[in-house]
């Protein structure tokens, strides 16, 4: 699953790292920029309650495949725009020459579309094999995929162009890559090994038996859901964000050279890796000093929020290089929040916890789409990123406050 999380975001960022450079050839201004991951995390935002709502049905063995090939089919396709002929179906009458744009924004809405499988499929799994205490830790090596893949496309670009291959070619090799990992997972995970129920944590002078779980009431869900609701959004914001613009940040606002990014741009995401397994760490760590999993948790997210928060610093020191610090250790905070809502959203009822969470991420994209649309208007009449790196470093606060005022821990959460 960290494989495919990596493959995941080696498909995704392709395009933000070479963004800048296909500015000029293909009209893709910041406005435009902004609509195709706009349209990005609306598809995302689809396939969410989609794919959530057919994983909690058949499980994740089979659709897992599907939704990957999905994706990489969308990858593979995406340098066609390169084709003038091709190109040229595409263009609208009111816009003429604007093929390849609209072929990349067709690509892009059915890369988010399938990308967002992936998460209703992962979660699953991982809620079928770890215990509560277990998957903050798991989860964080899980979502590290998504580190992982984001370090190896600045540094995969680099090489590529430091060889005198064209930009293409990390969409079509990426894209290739991911199709090899089906016939892997379909080896590794036969019929009936996802079936059995979640393993659960076994308290201390409890005879052997895991304790009981709680029949189902509202009022503890609404809470809960809500609480996701603000978590999700908070993180959602935070991440994309930068993730979407840093390069173009980079490259554009702060004059550094494409080489330059491309060495920058890994930095940023080794800091989210680390903040993902120091995320799992810290709670387990805590956990076996005695305290109640819930606590753990919301112990860590309030360290992980602060620690975000100085993206919201980096505007006001004067960008280049301390600005540059600035991002790489909020990346750490951002990251290190994600294994901990995933174990949170863990605790939705298990028959319908892939739709729900899927319902949450859906909601959570929209909002993210709409600030992606908005940010590339505004950076594009502007020039400016300030206030997109503020709310970025200040939106996990929302999911902060929810968690401590609103969650009621189940019976699964509490001291192991």
């Amino acid at each position: 699953m960290m494989l495919a999380t990596l493959l995941n975001y080696m498909d995704r960022q392709v395009l933000p790292q070479i963004a800048t450079e296909l500015k000029d050839d293909y009209g893709l201004n910041d406005a435009r920029y902004g609509q195709v991951a706009g349209n990005f995390a609306l598809a995302f935002a689809a396939g969410s309650i989609f794919f959530g709502f057919i994983a909690d049905r058949i499980g994740p063995r089979l659709l897992y495949p599907v939704v990957l090939i999905g994706w990489s089919a969308a990858g593979l396709a995406t340098p066609l725009m390169r084709d003038p002929t091709f190109a040229a179906q595409f263009e609208t009458p009111d816009e003429p020459g604007s093929g390849p744009y609209q072929w990349l924004l067709l690509c892009r809405t059915l890369l988010g579309f399938f990308e967002a499988g992936h998460w209703p499929c992962a979660l699953l799994t991982a809620r079928q094999i770890l215990t509560a205490t277990d998957r903050p830790l798991g989860n964080g090596l899980l979502q590290s995929g998504a580190a992982a893949g984001a370090i190896l496309v600045p540094l995969y670009v680099l090489a590529v162009r430091t060889l005198g291959g064209g930009w293409e070619i990390a969409f079509w090799t990426i894209g290739a890559a991911g199709l090899l990992w089906v016939p892997v997972w379909l080896a590794l995970v036969r019929r009936g090994d996802l079936d059995h129920v979640p393993p659960v944590d076994v308290p201390a002078g409890a005879g052997g038996r895991p304790t009981p779980q709680p029949p189902f009431t509202w009022d503890p869900f609404v809470r809960a859901y809500v609480t996701l609701f603000a978590i999700n959004l908070g993180i959602n914001v935070s991440w994309q964000f930068i993730r979407e613009w840093l390069p173009k940040y980079l490259k554009e606002s702060q004059r550094f050279s494409a080489n330059a990014t491309d060495v920058i741009v890994p930095f940023y995401y080794i800091s989210g890796e680390l903040g993902c397994f120091a995320a799992g760490v810290l709670v387990r760590w805590l956990v076996a000093r005695g305290r109640a999993v819930h606590s753990a948790r919301v112990s860590g997210y309030a360290l992980f929020a602060a620690v975000t928060a100085a993206a919201a610093l980096a505007p006001f020191v004067g960008g280049g290089w301390p600005g540059v610090a600035l991002l790489v250790l909020a990346g750490a905070g951002i990251l290190g929040l994600h294994p901990l809502y995933y174990a949170l959203s863990q605790e939705l009822p298990a028959k319908h916890m892939a739709l729900l969470s899927g319902v949450l991420t859906a909601a959570g994209w929209s909002v993210v789409s709409e600030v992606q649309k908005g940010m590339g208007r505004h950076i594009r009449a502007t020039g400016s990123y300030e206030i997109g790196f503020v709310i970025a470093g200040l939106a996990p606060i929302a999911g902060l406050v929810a968690l401590l005022v609103l969650w009621k821990p189940a019976a699964s959460s509490q001291r192991a």
